[in-house]
């Protein structure tokens, strides 16, 4: 199954002009580990804290699109969350903002709507409390709205860095995202995307709530439990899946990549289901295309017009020789006995062709 992964059409930056975007160059080239590349930069960090001190955030912004690659846009992303959640001159506590990503699957009626309100959120707080999750929090404040990426990556990075700045009063004012309901287009089953944010004041000393959270195990059954009990729609099926809590900077790239996953997961279990019950077992290519994408496409050798479509966008911070080891991997699991990755750029419309 494995091939030579072609160089991918994203539109990264050419060159590295933005002085951000060179310090995270060089701090990569200087870098003798993986290890050390993934590291922060504390050249950068200097230069985001400066910039958040004074509100640039046009320009923080300008930064991360200029990345040339995923790498630099990993390095450039830790700097400024490293910069965001910089503890304050001789703090005693800490305030952390965070929002959990939840991925929402439905199924079973097109044209639903769940609302994007939770009506009772303190008990998520009571089962994270039940769990041992909160650890030495001491004070601790979940927001009602289920936020979309959109609204998340909107809120100002200075902002962001205030907050933290702020001391426990700023609790508050961190939790008033406008909700975003979700509204399903087919009844097989659809992935969705939203945030739950929240804060929570820590001792300097002491674990934060990202840390003492991290371990899904020990809660995440009991709040996907508590979370549908909650999210309901008449004839809809729907499975909330929380993922670890991360730093605002942080959960859109991890946000964003699990939905790609459980949606291409949903779609080869839906598919190969089918055409192995109605006509046999299928052939799978995977292919780059133009718009920036990793096609996924399901063909009957057998049947000329039996083919299935799936696209699956790429975070910048993804690399996409591991995003494809990964599909690969996926498709070893689900016992795909022929799959090929095609070996130039496609054209979108030209990889789908027809499909069912």
């Amino acid at each position: 199954m494995q091939a030579p992964v072609p160089a991918h059409p994203r539109c990264f930056a050419t060159t590295a002009h933005d002085p951000y975007v060179q310090l995270a160059t060089e701090w990569l080239a200087d870098a003798a580990t993986a290890a050390q590349r993934e590291a922060v930069a504390p050249a950068l960090t200097q230069r985001y804290r400066a910039a958040l001190e004074q509100a640039r955030d046009a320009e923080i912004g300008d930064s991360l699109r200029g990345a040339t690659s995923p790498a630099v846009y990993r390095c450039l992303a830790h700097a400024l969350d490293a910069a965001v959640n910089s503890a304050p001159p001789r703090a005693s506590v800490l305030v952390r903002v965070f929002a959990f990503p939840v991925l929402i699957v439905t199924g079973g009626c097109a044209g639903a709507i769940l609302p994007g309100v939770l009506p009772e959120v303190s008990r998520l707080r009571e089962v994270l409390q039940a769990c041992g999750a909160l650890g030495p929090v001491r004070n601790f404040g979940l927001a009602n709205a289920l936020a979309d990426l959109a609204t998340l990556r909107a809120v100002p990075p200075s902002r962001l860095y205030r907050l933290t700045q702020g001391g426990p009063d700023a609790l508050a004012s961190v939790l008033d995202l406008p909700p975003a309901e979700v509204t399903t287009t087919t009844d097989e089953d659809e992935v969705h995307l939203r945030f739950l944010a929240g804060a929570a004041v820590t001792p300097v000393e002491a674990p934060s709530f990202l840390e003492t959270a991290s371990a899904i195990a020990t809660w995440g059954t009991a709040m996907t439990q508590e979370l549908g009990r909650q999210m309901k729609a008449e004839g809809l099926s729907v499975l909330p899946i929380p993922r670890p809590p991360a730093t605002p900077i942080a959960a859109p790239a991890v946000g964003w990549i699990a939905r790609e996953e459980l949606a291409l997961q949903a779609f080869l279990s839906r598919v190969l289901r089918r055409f192995r019950a109605e006509i046999g077992e299928p052939e799978v290519a995977l292919a780059v295309l133009d718009t920036g994408e990793l096609g996924v496409r399901v063909a009957s050798p057998f049947v000329e017009d039996r083919v299935a479509i799936h696209c699956r966008s790429l975070h910048p911070s993804e690399e996409l020789s591991a995003v494809v080891a990964d599909v690969l991997g996926l498709l070893r699991d689900c016992r795909v006995q022929s799959a090929e990755v095609l070996p130039e750029v496609v054209r979108a419309a030209a990889f789908r062709g027809r499909s069912s």
